[in-house]
This record gives structure tokens, C-alpha cells and sequence, in this order.
């Protein structure tokens, strides 16, 4: 459990005008390195036999909009989307789904590792 003081009560009113805006931010941060952590799975599963696919593969910075907050992981090529879906392919290196088995994986465990990750910036702000 994490434990969160305040020295003062200047500290603690300052901390409450910016938490609305900071814990969106906290969230934004904490959901891009999720994204980050299943791009890195994802390029490790990545079919290397066809050019520069692995090295295209991104994570776009987080979109916050009415209450709901994105990251897209994405590859750069034209041909990206036939090698993750064509599940007949064979491959010497990495598989079909590179990214969709990614994703899925990073999703187990995902709301406990993002309350930590927020919770985490929040105490060091505030203090632990």
C-alpha cells in the first residue's frame, strides 16, 4: 500500500488545485510505457525476412480525450499488416500476431502495474 503525506497544509492545497491535470498526465505516462513494454515483446516476435519491419514498429504518445486515455502501437511499412495476419506463413524468425500477442500479454497484470506506476508519481510529488 502506498502512503502519501504532505508537509503543511500549502503543500497539500497546492497538490489538490494540480491533481486533476498531473493524475491524467500520471495516467498518460504510465499507459505509454505499457505500450512501450508490449512494443519491445512485439519486436522480439517480429518476422525479420522482409526488410526493415522490425525497426518501424512505434509507440504514438498518449491522447487523453473525454475521460479516456489511448497509446497506439503501430508498425511502418505497407506489408506489416499481411505478415501479422497471414497465420499459413512460415517463419524462420518471429511469428504471425507478433503485435496482437503482444498486446494480449501486456494486458494480463495491466490495471495493477498502471495503479502502481500512477500511485508511484503521485508519493513523489506529495511524499512517501
Amino acid at each position: 500500500m502506498t502512503q502519501i503525506r504532505w508537509e503543511g497544509i500549502d503543500a497539500f492545497s497546492k497538490f489538490l488545485r494540480e491533481t486533476p491535470g498531473l493524475v491524467v498526465k500520471d495516467v498518460e505516462a504510465a499507459l505509454f510505457q505499457e505500450g512501450e513494454n508490449a512494443m519491445a515483446v512485439s519486436k522480439r516476435r517480429t518476422p525479420v525476412e522482409f526488410g526493415n519491419l522490425r525497426a518501424t514498429g512505434h509507440v504514438k504518445l498518449p491522447k487523453t480525450k473525454g475521460g479516456k486515455t489511448t497509446v497506439t502501437l503501430a508498425y511502418g511499412t505497407d506489408y506489416a499488416v499481411y505478415v501479422h495476419e497471414i497465420l499459413t506463413a512460415n517463419h524462420p524468425v518471429g511469428r504471425a500476431k507478433f503485435l496482437e500477442s503482444a498486446v494480449k500479454d501486456q494486458a494480463k497484470g495491466i490495471s495493477g502495474r498502471m495503479k502502481k506506476r500512477v500511485l508511484d508519481r503521485i508519493g513523489k510529488r506529495g511524499g512517501v
